[in-house]
């Protein structure tokens, strides 16, 4: 994982949805990738952004408009 002072790259943090996405549509990778996919939704910025998603409410009442 590429990492700098410790840290991970900020180009992690754009790529990081992706790994997302593939796990929602269940997208199937090689091993290599597959590991590097479980290691990015591991770490705390991506648990921390997981768990705050899941928390959300399923819909937004001032987004319920009728057209």
């Amino acid at each position: 994982m590429s990492k700098r002072n410790g840290r991970p790259v900020e180009a992690l943090k754009v790529f990081a949805p992706v790994c997302t996405r593939f796990a929602t549509n269940d997208v199937k990778l090689d091993a290599a990738c597959a590991a590097y996919n479980k290691a990015v939704l591991a770490m705390p910025f991506m648990q921390e952004w997981i768990d705050a998603a899941r928390a959300e409410p399923e819909e937004l009442e001032e987004l319920d408009v009728e057209f």
